[in-house]
């Protein structure tokens, strides 16, 4: 076939497509595929056609939905990875990549997921990251909106629910009319009331916004109107039926309200809410004064007991109290003045290698090696809880489930949860045996502990005295990279520490017998104003 008649072939297999003309679509490309298969060249010219048949392949797949249909791009994906990528990117590939797999998800409903099914999830979350990096990378660190909903989709799926919050509002401040991000969004906080067993009316009314914003959009076919209309009826209906049982009448300028009450917070608490590092589960969804603590317990309103439920609290305690020092130092480094004083007292010879050297500097060392404890001890605490620890008894975070091993998977999913769900995959972020995408921060962790690491502000530190060349093993760093990935794993382990909490309440509601008296535990909150 002529070039010219290729094209014009494919533009009219995507307007099939998006007309909803699937089966005509797919015979298409179905043909489209063996000829350019048996007769083309392969050239550059080949590989790029080859990308837009799977990518007509895939979207057959899940718009129509016809898994072989999805499994044909998919292959065809794997058959030509290193040509397809030099052709449309790294990034394109990885994002078409995990379309076709999420077309291939054998089950739908995530809390039907399973210690099994959900290794699924954690290849298509992987090809996300993949993806997000790659354009960062090619895009000094801007962001493709949709990569990043299809990463909030994903991360839902496997109740990451802090997370995933956190990609649609990065995306829903950016103001573009992207649906899927407002319906995601709702949708989310809808599971955030399943998995936490709390809800507040802020909750509800931001439920209804998303679904409001739906409303506005020009990207919605208008055979789902109807059903977004239903969403903010219902919504409406519920806030009104809370506000009469709790006595309130609902507040039409809440919203003004709470942007007066996000104004008068502290310049530190602003912080944790906007870089997303608060660990208040009001403070997921809204920055009133609500979420001016870290307010996050175990017990609730709902009747969370049991003989566990005390020792599960002092340790949230603990994790909240390292948690809240690593935040802090990462603060105090982006905020407070350098201290001249002290790295003058500090007396460092002057070696001309642009090593950052000092107080500060160490703020974020300390910080970034004390998420990896944080981290470890929610694991030690999962195999107190459930009694899974590994068979030699070691506990690293990212690699004590082994659920490859003896009848691990088994013994883990019968204690599935959506919290341990999330936590394990998690972990498989950090595991470079599950090919985690950020797997190396743990390297350079141990790095920080055994090795010398060189943080420095250019791009290449200089050496004048070639300070550096005695030693192998020096890792180098800039700093701009440090900070990155210091506030990643700072929001991996506070994602954590809300999966951690959700695990423990949903143990206690399971085990909670109708008809028992149960002593309350009565926790309260220690103040020191």
């Amino acid at each position: 076939m002529e070039i010219e008649s290729i094209a014009i072939e494919l533009n009219r297999l995507s307007e099939a497509v998006s007309l909803g003309q699937f089966d005509k679509a797919m015979n298409g490309v179905d043909i489209l595929y063996q000829q350019i298969n048996k007769d083309t060249e392969r050239d550059a010219l080949f590989f790029t056609i080859m990308s837009n048949i799977a990518s007509i392949f895939v979207d057959v797949g899940h718009m129509k939905p016809c898994s072989d249909s999805a499994q044909k791009g998919l292959d065809i994906l794997y058959e030509h990875k290193n040509e397809i990528i030099e052709q449309i990117g790294e990034d394109a590939y990885y994002y078409n990549l995990s379309n076709a797999k999420s077309n291939l998800i054998s089950e739908k409903n995530p809390f039907k997921h399973t210690f099994s099914t959900i290794e699924q999830l954690v290849e298509i979350k992987t090809d996300l990251w993949k993806a997000i990096k790659s354009f960062g990378d090619a895009n000094t660190g801007r962001i493709e909106p949709t990569y990043v909903v299809n990463l909030g989709n994903s991360l839902k799926q496997q109740f990451r629910i802090a997370e995933a919050i956190e990609c649609y509002d990065l995306v829903n401040k950016l103001n573009l009319d992207i649906p899927q991000s407002w319906i995601n969004r709702s949708e989310t906080l809808i599971m955030l009331n399943q998995v936490s067993n709390i809800f507040s009316i802020q909750m509800l009314e931001q439920i209804k916004r998303g679904y409001e914003n739906v409303l506005l959009s020009k990207q919605i076919p208008p055979i789902w109107l109807d059903h977004y209309k239903e969403q903010v009826v219902f919504h409406k209906n519920k806030i009104v039926e809370v506000c009469r049982d709790a006595g309130i009448e609902p507040d039409p300028h809440d919203s003004e309200k709470t942007k007066d009450e996000y104004d008068k917070l502290s310049s530190y608490r602003k912080f944790c809410l906007d870089n997303s590092l608060s660990l208040s589960e009001h403070g997921l969804y809204c920055q009133c004064v609500g979420s001016s603590r870290d307010n996050l317990t175990i017990p609730t309103a709902g009747g969370i007991v049991g003989d566990f439920v005390i020792p599960m609290e002092m340790v949230l305690n603990r994790l909240k109290s390292e948690f809240s020092f690593s935040r802090h130092l990462y603060f105090e480094y982006l905020t407070a003045e350098e201290d001249y004083e002290l790295l003058h007292d500090s007396c460092f010879s002057e070696l001309f290698n642009d090593e950052l050297l000092g107080v500060d500097v160490e703020k974020l060392r300390t910080a970034f090696r004390s998420c990896f404890g944080i981290l470890d001890k929610i694991g030690i605490a999962i195999c107190e809880l459930f009694d899974l620890y590994p068979p030699n008894r070691k506990v690293y975070f990212q690699s004590f489930w082994q659920l490859d091993r003896g009848n691990r998977r088994e013994l883990f999913d019968r204690n599935k949860s959506p919290g341990l769900l999330a936590l394990y995959s998690i972990a498989t972020d950090l595991n470079e045996n599950k090919y985690g995408e950020w797997s190396f921060l743990k390297q350079l962790r141990n790095d920080l502990e055994h090795e010398f690491v060189v943080i420095h502000k250019s791009e290449t530190p200089s050496d004048i005295y070639e300070s550096y060349e005695f030693m192998d093993n020096i890792v180098f760093i800039k700093e701009d990279e440090f900070l990155e990935h210091l506030r990643r794993i700072l929001q991996l382990t506070r994602s954590a520490i809300f999966s951690f909490v959700f695990t423990v309440r949903d143990k206690a509601l399971k085990e909670k017998k109708d008809g028992v008296f149960y002593f309350p535990n009565s926790i309260h909150r220690q103040d020191y104003l």
